[in-house]
């Protein structure tokens, strides 16, 4: 069975902020807007990836699931020189924990975003 899950503390789109099917969560990409205003909060690399994993702890969190409970990650980014600046905020936003991880540079993503973080979780307790 499937439970779709939303929040008011991430972006709201057309579509769930994530889909949860047992111990699986599946959360829609999330790159650096600001839930309220629904703009990105700073064409700054280091803010939207502050921003991104804020919007990402906030649907865990509403999942009933911890950071730990990552187990993977797909990092878009439009410019690859940004690579280190986003490492930096992700690391100090989830070390030690370190979920397997892919980076891809992408053309371009909506709304001025430079990044977007896709993520899936894995929570014994859901099921």
């Amino acid at each position: 069975m499937t439970r779709f899950v939303t929040t008011p503390d991430a972006p709201d789109g057309p579509f769930s902020h994530a889909a949860v099917v047992g111990p699986w969560v599946f959360i829609s990409g999330m790159g650096g807007m600001d839930p309220r205003t629904r703009e990105v909060v700073s064409d700054d690399i280091v803010e939207q990836t502050k921003q991104s994993l804020a919007n990402v702890m906030a649907i865990l969190k509403a999942c009933d699931c911890r950071p730990d409970d990552i187990v993977k990650v797909v990092v878009y980014l439009t410019d690859m020189a940004d690579y280190d600046r986003v490492n930096a905020v992700y690391l100090s936003a989830l070390a030690p924990h370190k979920p397997a991880r892919t980076c891809v540079a992408v053309s371009s993503l909506p709304a001025r975003e430079r990044m977007k973080l896709d993520v899936t979780a894995f929570s014994a307790m859901l099921s």
